[in-house]
């Protein structure tokens, strides 16, 4: 019969992080919109599938006074993604707070 301690553990316990989805989509960087196509091609140079589209701001000026593009690769790419954009541009890419 499970005890209340062992149902804490369950609930509240640590748990083993999931690994990487290669079949799901995640954001590998929030860059102004002129460096979208650039950055694209570059991770799929090296072999990353990315996709970028312009992210659509009403209030310009809440989070960036320009237009911005975000990047989009699979999950199990996103660190080697995040680490070539960082490389290129010189920083560690943005990320859109929604």
């Amino acid at each position: 019969m499970p005890t209340f301690r062992s149902a804490w553990s369950w609930a509240f316990g640590k748990h083993l992080p999931k690994p990487p989805n290669p079949d799901k989509t995640v954001e590998a960087g929030w860059v102004p919109v002129w460096q979208g196509p650039m950055l694209t091609e570059l991770l799929k140079d090296e072999g990353i599938p990315a996709v970028w589209t312009e992210d659509f701001n009403l209030n310009v000026g809440v989070y960036s006074r320009e237009a911005m593009a975000r990047i989009f690769v699979t999950e199990d790419r996103k660190t080697e993604a995040e680490q070539l954009i960082t490389d290129f541009v010189g920083a560690a890419p943005r990320h859109r707070k929604l």
